[in-house]
């Protein structure tokens, strides 16, 4: 049931998501720069005491010397009707978080008006700080510090969990006892359901790419995708508007996919021969760290992560 109303929530983001940008475009063009980095704690929204600010950035300095990791502290007033997702996003593109060709940084963003959090990772790190992780870190540790208005106790647990995650390290002796008992067995379940599910729909998607390539047409795409939500809708909710999202936004899914690989055609070596979604390449300036602060190192960010509120 809550595997359930997850994904159904999910499906509906997606779908919104992608409906603003076919019809609404200026909608999702919200983000705007916050100002340029000055260090690894770049508090815009003025939440954090001066004394645990300067400690903060002093523990991320030595800790981009020691492991070559960039982890960065961003807080805003306001996401001015963008989501925290995107704005996430956005910012560690902007900012280059990471070293260049690594990936190796986390952005830790909290948007105080709308009281949205989210933890953005880094192609080479999501391994080290995979979502459920993430998840972890931001409801168990931060929030019920920012539910308490103790903004700057949740930050500084929150970075120094993810800095314990990103050495490889346990994080679980971090979180709340109690709750990790009432609730281990089952988040655990649910990650491994979800991972699997993602293994599942990524080969599923690989075969029916090369499928669609062969065919010029990319209307099949569509109605294929529409069929499939159909189907999800049904066992998911049961109800009418559910069922409706889901086959929608599956049916767009699967239209824009069909479209995209008919146009490339088919991989060299058959459907094992290329990924159809890879291959956009990456940009990026070089900088360095360590000794200080000198500028992010030009990482990217896969979209990796989690989002919560208070």
């Amino acid at each position: 049931m809550l595997i359930g109303i997850f994904l159904n929530n999910l499906m509906k983001k997606i779908t919104a998501f992608v409906l603003s940008f076919l019809f609404f475009p200026q909608l999702v063009l919200a983000y705007y720069n916050p100002g340029t980095p000055v260090g690894f704690v770049n508090d815009f929204a003025g939440i954090i005491d001066s004394g645990t600010k300067a400690k903060l950035e002093s523990d991320l300095q030595k800790f981009e010397i020691d492991t070559k990791h960039e982890i960065t502290v961003v807080t805003i007033k306001s996401l001015q009707d963008d989501t925290i997702e995107n704005f996430a996003v956005k910012l560690f593109e902007d900012w280059q978080i990471g070293k260049k060709g690594a990936d190796n940084g986390v952005l830790f963003l909290v948007a105080l008006d709308d009281r949205k959090m989210r933890i953005e990772v880094g192609y080479g790190l999501e391994g080290a700080l995979p979502d459920a992780t993430a998840y972890q870190i931001i409801n168990q540790i931060v929030k019920p510090a920012f539910q308490a208005s103790d903004y700057s106790k949740g930050i500084v647990d929150g970075t120094n969990a993810i800095m314990v995650a990103v050495k490889g390290e346990d994080v679980s002796y971090l979180i709340d006892s109690t709750a990790k008992k009432s609730s281990g067995v089952s988040k655990k379940l649910t990650s491994d359901l979800i991972y699997f599910g993602f293994i599942i729909v990524f080969f599923f998607l690989r075969m029916v790419s090369y499928k669609f390539s062969q065919s010029k047409k990319w209307w099949p795409g569509g109605v294929l995708g529409g069929v499939f939500g159909l189907i999800i809708g049904l066992f998911v909710t049961g109800l009418v508007l559910g069922i409706f999202w889901w086959a929608l936004g599956f049916g767009i899914f699967g239209l824009l996919l069909d479209y995209f690989v008919s146009k490339k055609g088919p991989p060299k070596g058959g459907p094992g021969g290329g990924m159809f979604w890879g291959g956009f390449g990456r940009h990026g300036g070089s900088g360095s760290g360590g000794g200080g602060f000198g500028g992010f190192g030009g990482g990217h960010s896969g979209g990796g992560g989690s989002s919560g509120s208070w």
